[in-house]
């Protein structure tokens, strides 16, 4: 857990700086914020696609090396990143980040979960939350500093050496047994291309339907054309050995929860998080770079030891109280931030919404994902994280993209919070539903427990 935990920890401190830089990136290119945007969505649908075949090969060559292999590549991309001097180049160089943390993020996963074994799953699962937790909560403040102090390049260019150290630790200590697959056959290539232009085509009627008209012929046909073809995903993937999902794992109605709670209620979190980011900094509270990274930090502060707590309390209670919690939890912060947060700057109120909205991040978040993991074999965790964490990405995308949608056609930073917030409220009452429906996952019956 503390090598594996290094490798979560740099990738999760990256992405939640990715959201204090958000600002800097574009004024340095002096893009728009719905080019900049696809630097968040490119990541997310890029992570989301390669996450079948990265866990596909976790499964069948070892989960340590496809670990290093993803380290090498998010390592790479951060340095492409550093150095880009466009914002083609820009995103060219999260996408291969994305590819990998596809690879690193999965892997990561299915060796924690095998060492903790079936009974334990849960408590893995909220260790791992923790870890991302602690990352996400240093990440703003610490970004915020290098962006003050150094610029926006450094907190990318700092992966590198970090990332080469880590690199040589978890080759040299890293001793795991590997389980894995008898497949042969390679996923199905056709398939995750069409996943790819699915979710792009998706998420691409979404950004730009302010510019477009909501209305628009072309909105319309774009996100018909993005809904067909992940349908599309779904009915190539019934008839198919090397499918891009693995369908069967969908009979089990704990794994069909858990993953549209992932979907749902993880997955909101990269867009509303953008959205607090909004509110905060100068078009909104106008504070600074570094005084927006120290407010987000409360967040992660409440939900990462959190996490772990719930991981354990999941695992000796069930899934069901432990998400009902959170979500219902998430729904009254959206309330309560509709009632304190204004248009001017409220040190106090923040602090109420972010205690109450990372109280309810730290129950349901990792919880929703040991959820649809609580009953996958373990020759399958690899694929079965995949599936998990790719509907996490998927509702990432599109949270990002509605988020940026809601907030262009504002007009204020005020009324782009007030209807981030909506979308919070939303996220708690169908999540609330969907966690009620969950059958008793509890494993009170295991002694390691």
């Amino acid at each position: 857990m503390g090598l594996v935990g290094l490798a979560i920890f740099l990738s999760t401190f990256n992405f939640s700086v990715m959201f204090v830089a958000f600002d800097d990136i574009a004024n340095h290119f002096n893009a728009s914020d719905a080019a900049i945007s696809w630097t968040l969505t490119g990541f997310t649908i890029t992570a989301g696609a390669l996450t079948i075949p990265a866990g596909w090969l976790a499964d069948r060559y070892g989960r340590k090396r496809i670990l290093l292999l993803g380290l090498s590549g998010f390592v790479l991309g951060s340095a492409l990143v550093a150095g880009a001097p466009s914002v083609p180049l820009l995103i060219i160089g999260r996408l291969v980040q994305a590819a990998g943390l596809s690879m690193q993020s999965i892997s990561a996963l299915a060796v924690v979960l095998d060492v903790f074994g079936p009974g334990r799953r849960s408590t893995a699962v909220g260790g791992i939350g923790g870890i991302g937790g602690a990352a996400a909560a240093l990440g703003p403040p610490i970004g915020g500093l290098l962006l003050d102090s150094l610029g926006w390049q450094w907190t990318f260019f700092l992966n590198v050496p970090i990332g080469l150290v880590l690199l040589a630790l978890l080759y040299l200590g890293l001793n795991v047994t590997e389980t894995t697959s008898s497949d042969s056959e390679p996923p199905d290539l056709v398939g995750i291309a069409t996943l790819v232009v699915g979710a792009t085509l998706t998420a691409l009627a979404v950004v730009q339907s302010n510019s477009w008209g909501f209305a628009s012929a072309k909105t319309l046909g774009t996100g018909v054309a993005g809904i067909a073809a992940l349908v599309g995903v779904v009915r190539r993937s019934r008839d198919r050995s090397n499918a891009i999902l693995f369908l069967p794992l969908f009979r089990d109605r704990t794994f069909r929860i858990g993953s549209f709670l992932n979907l749902l209620v993880a997955g909101s979190f990269g867009g509303l998080y953008l959205g607090w980011v909004n509110m905060l900094a100068e078009d909104g509270w106008g504070y600074s770079t570094r005084d927006v990274g120290l407010a987000l930090s409360l967040i992660p502060l409440v939900a990462g030891p959190l996490s772990i707590a719930a991981g354990r309390w999941a695992d000796r209670l069930g899934h069901r109280r432990v998400i009902l919690s959170g979500t219902v939890l998430l729904g009254l912060a959206g309330v309560l931030g509709l009632l304190i947060l204004g248009d001017q700057p409220d040190p106090w109120a923040w602090a109420a919404f972010a205690l109450v909205y990372g109280v309810g991040v730290g129950l349901g978040h990792s919880a929703s994902h040991a959820a649809a993991m609580v009953n996958v074999p373990a020759e399958r965790l690899g694929i079965g994280g995949a599936m998990s964490r790719i509907a996490m990405d998927v509702g990432s995308t599109f949270s990002v993209a509605l988020i940026v949608a809601l907030a262009v056609g504002a007009g204020s930073s005020a009324a782009a919070t007030d209807r981030a917030l909506w979308v919070l409220i939303g996220v708690g009452v169908i999540g609330s539903l969907a966690a009620g429906s969950l059958g008793e996952t509890h494993q009170r019956k295991n002694a390691g427990v």
